[in-house]
């Protein structure tokens, strides 16, 4: 211990220091673990990969079953006030405006979708008809609905 307080007394304390954290702290041998090969390693990256996109696909299926229901759902609500969505047309198209006949031709589309979705695509085709012919001097409006 003198040997040691001389050496710091003489301006060698950083050495002595690192001197006593080695006796103090030895090192700790960590024991080596068994290697991986590189096959190995791949094989299970694959294999979370395969995990992780299955969960994925799932997820995305789920999701898209649920947006299919929400819009069966609101298709069924569309068919249930047709009558008035068919009515309220007659206001947008008297507007005479592009944002009118976009609206229109919206709600066309959905109610076109509501009858797919019951089964009586014949009845709206018959109503669009109608609808065609009483708009028939409005070109711009036509050409909205002109796939429908």
């Amino acid at each position: 211990m003198r040997v040691l307080l001389a050496r710091v007394a003489e301006d060698g304390g950083l050495g002595v220091m690192t001197e006593l954290n080695r006796l103090t702290y030895p090192r700790v041998q960590i024991p080596a673990g068994q290697a991986m090969r590189c096959t190995d390693f791949a094989a299970k990256t694959n294999a979370t990969r395969g995990v992780r996109q299955k969960k994925e696909a799932e997820a995305a299926a789920a999701k898209r079953q649920r947006e299919a229901e929400l819009r069966r759902q609101h298709l069924a609500s569309v068919m249930e006030r047709a009558d008035t969505l068919w009515s309220g047309l007659d206001p947008l198209m008297d507007q005479k405006i592009a944002s009118a006949y976009d609206q229109a031709a919206t709600q066309l589309q959905e109610l076109r979708d509501a009858y797919a979705q019951a089964g009586d695509i014949g009845s709206f085709q018959q109503k669009l008809r109608e609808f065609r012919v009483r708009y028939s001097n409005r070109p711009a409006m036509l050409r909205r609905i002109e796939k429908l």
